[in-house]
């Protein structure tokens, strides 16, 4: 869309195979450059494809976590690109996929450069976009409660850590000035030593009632730090 005038400047009709509630998607298309090639990823329906940022035109596909057409797996996390792969996230507790497009077209599991259930069964998110920071990435199990650092090109994990407190976490992590930091349901504001996974900072912003939960991401502007709760906006500076 053009964002002056409003006009649509192409539309392309992503299909799919996948049956039920897997059609949905929570995710957000995500720029990224792979091999040098700027384009456009969106995640959905049982698979992850590649688009030309002029044209929409697809480049490339690939979905093999569904094989079975299961009706229930709806997607929640955006894609990532860092190291030269496209971070993707099965859900529900499945493994993360460490996608590296070898071809043009429908890809074959040729294009995995690793998955998760191979090297560590405790990196999988089922609600939180990981993060790519300082040539690694960070990734959030909001069902397991860990919070990993983990290696691109091999999904080694550097650290893990189990999250504070005993509320769940679904707010994507935000990565900025050598931390890491993330917010719980229940307002509980936790902040980490990128390097190290060390606790450096720990409080709590809000006091949910009832079925209220805080689910705002932290976000990094301008050298502050802006924190939406239930009934708040906190601007967090210097």
């Amino acid at each position: 869309m053009d964002p002056e005038t409003g006009e649509t400047l192409w539309r392309i009709v992503r299909p799919s195979k996948a049956q039920a509630e897997s059609r949905e998607a929570f995710t957000t298309p995500v720029p990224g450059t792979l091999d040098g090639k700027p384009q456009l990823l969106v995640v959905g329906g049982d698979a992850l494809t590649g688009h030309d940022l002029q044209t929409g035109q697809e480049l490339w596909r690939w979905g093999a976590w569904n094989p079975r057409r299961i009706g229930h797996w709806r997607l929640v996390p955006s894609p990532v690109v860092g190291g030269g792969v496209v971070l993707a996230c099965g859900p529900k507790g499945s493994p993360i996929y460490a996608i590296k497009p070898n071809k043009a077209g429908l890809l074959d599991n040729s294009a995995i450069a690793w998955t998760s259930e191979e090297v560590a069964k405790e990196v999988s998110s089922d609600v939180p976009t990981p993060a790519y920071y300082d040539g690694d990435f960070f990734v959030l199990n909001d069902l397991r409660k860990h919070l990993s650092r983990v290696d691109p090109a091999t999904g080694k994990i550097e650290w893990t850590i189990r999250t504070p407190g005993k509320k769940k976490y679904e707010a994507s992590p935000l990565a900025a000035d050598g931390k890491i930091y993330l917010i719980s349901h229940g307002g509980e504001a936790a902040v980490f030593d990128a390097a190290t996974g060390k606790t450096l900072h720990e409080v709590v912003m809000d006091d949910p009632t009832n079925r209220e939960v805080v689910r705002a991401s932290i976000v990094a502007a301008h050298g502050h730090l802006f924190i939406r709760t239930t009934r708040h906006l906190y601007c967090i500076g210097p």
